[in-house]
């Protein structure tokens, strides 16, 4: 996920509370220019959609309900961006509740880096964690860049120690960060991004 942001709307034509989430997924391919960035944009998709949802239901189980919510969109889903979007909702919910209002709706505005345009008429998704699913050493050097580390506080979100400001690191197309051991060794085994499930073996096809 880049960003997220919340902007709640008043009216009166239903006993619902509505949700409209502009998403926006960003697809990235892998550089052919040596020396410049290792992954470069390639187009944008925007997929905007209105999910509505008892009162009730929304405050009882706000996690799961967005969670499902942008799962439906094809949009990866991070703990992080579920609990911020929830808590707001759930919030305003239970206020509109409590007066005896109507209808809510929620605008949330989310960005995710894709490696190819999501299927949005397909409910049959690839749930697998890429568990058997092997790459070589050559296979992995296709698919990660370098890059150097120009802030303090940053860790590789697999071993969780911090990457060294100045030092270099490896990033995937999804623009997550980690030390080369640790990737390395992670994408022999699996074929997807341990932060948010990019799915690394589709960019390995293309190139």
């Amino acid at each position: 996920m880049e960003s997220s942001q919340t902007k709640s709307l008043s009216s009166s034509s239903s006993s619902v509370f509505e949700i409209e989430v502009r998403a926006t997924f960003i697809i990235v391919e892998r550089n052919p220019v040596a020396g410049g960035e290792p992954f470069v944009e390639a187009g944008r998709i925007i997929s905007q959609v209105i999910h509505e949802f008892p009162f009730d239901d929304l405050i009882n189980d706000g996690n799961g309900a967005v969670s499902d919510m942008l799962d439906s969109m094809r949009f990866p889903v991070e703990p992080s961006m579920v609990e911020e979007i929830a808590a707001t909702a759930v919030r305003l919910a239970t206020d509109a509740r409590d007066r005896d209002g109507k209808v809510l709706r929620m605008e949330v505005a989310v960005e995710a880096v894709v490696d190819d345009v999501p299927d949005f008429g397909s409910d049959d998704k690839d749930d697998s964690d890429g568990e058997g699913v092997t790459m070589t050493a050559e296979e992995v050097a296709e698919n990660v860049g370098k890059t150097v580390v120009d802030a303090a506080g940053k860790e590789c979100p697999i071993c969780l120690e911090e990457l060294v400001v100045g030092g270099e690191a490896v990033c995937v197309p999804c623009s997550h960060s980690f030390h080369e051991l640790c990737i390395v060794t992670w994408l022999k085994k699996k074929k997807r991004c341990p932060c948010c499930r990019f799915d690394m073996s589709k960019v390995k096809s293309k190139v």
